[in-house]
């Protein structure tokens, strides 16, 4: 995925089969960053983001991310670019880097599992978590969170996440409706009523 900004063209894409630390990758990348909990992670990051800045037809800088956790992919909604730095979603945390060094500036983790999209909202960000929704600053504290009775996966094709005018419209794994305000605050709940199946008597059956 391209992106335009200022005189720079800013390209971040998936590159599953890099692998760290090895001389026989297609492209060696200048900044490589991976914050490894545990030694074995470093033989199987879940996810690998790459971003590539080009000046005037000229690659000046380039980077990837490796992570391990809940997969993430890129597509619309995995990345913030914006004053000069880039914010991009990545298994369970969110990155910041420099525009256009791509240094890094702060990298923390969200969501236990996966963030799934990130979205600006005035001078902050919003993250559709899979267990939970968050504001944060871009700097990268929390302002607040919202959790609902399910993970925000909705199987039924139902839109988890919609921003709406002056709303958030959530729907969780059951189907379950919740809307908030752009402080965390509840204004509905809106529980999914499922019908109870009516049991027929015994000669209802077997009349």
């Amino acid at each position: 995925m391209k992106h335009n900004y200022k005189n720079f063209e800013i390209e971040i894409l998936d590159n599953p089969n890099y692998i760290l630390n090895s001389v026989n990758n297609l492209k060696q990348y200048e900044k490589v960053y991976f914050d490894e909990k545990h030694p074995e992670d470093e033989f199987c990051p879940t996810s690998k983001h790459a971003i590539t800045v080009n000046k005037f037809g000229s690659e000046i800088s380039n980077a990837i991310i490796c992570e391990v956790g809940g997969g993430t992919g890129i597509y619309e909604n995995a990345f913030i670019i914006d004053n000069d730095k880039i914010w991009i979603r990545i298994c369970n945390k969110i990155y910041c880097l420099e525009i256009p060094s791509l240094d890094l500036i702060w990298n923390k983790e969200f969501d236990t599992f996966t963030n799934l999209s990130i979205y600006q909202h005035e001078n902050d960000i919003l993250i559709h978590g899979e267990l939970e929704i968050f504001r944060i600053t871009k700097e990268g504290n929390i302002v607040w969170s919202f959790g609902g009775r399910d993970i925000w996966v909705n199987i039924e094709g139902i839109p988890e996440f919609t921003i709406e005018e002056s709303t958030i419209r959530l729907f969780d794994f059951e189907s379950n409706e919740y809307v908030i305000d752009f402080n965390g605050n509840q204004i509905e709940d809106n529980p999914r009523i499922i019908p109870k199946k009516i049991k027929k008597k015994w000669w209802q059956i077997f009349g």
